[in-house]
């Protein structure tokens, strides 16, 4: 599985880099996965698996799916 992190969600990843290639074995709800990762779903705003929105928390993800993660947005 790809596991993209946009923002400031980069931070997270390996050597702080917003791609990361995980194994999985069977299906894994992303919640599960992220909390693993050690992500905080509360810092997530839009979750996308293979380029369709979707809820994270009802999100269920296997090996082969690609799933970006983007936190809000703030600023003016």
């Amino acid at each position: 599985m790809r596991l993209y992190l946009g923002g400031f969600l980069s931070f997270y990843g390996p050597s702080k880099q917003g791609l990361i290639e995980i194994h999985l074995q069977e299906r894994t709800p992303l919640r599960i996965l992220l909390d693993s990762l050690g992500i905080p779903v509360s810092h997530v705003y839009l979750s996308v698996v293979n380029g369709e929105q979707v809820i994270l928390e009802d999100a269920v993800v296997i090996e082969t799916d690609e799933v970006h993660l983007y936190p809000p947005i703030d600023g003016g």
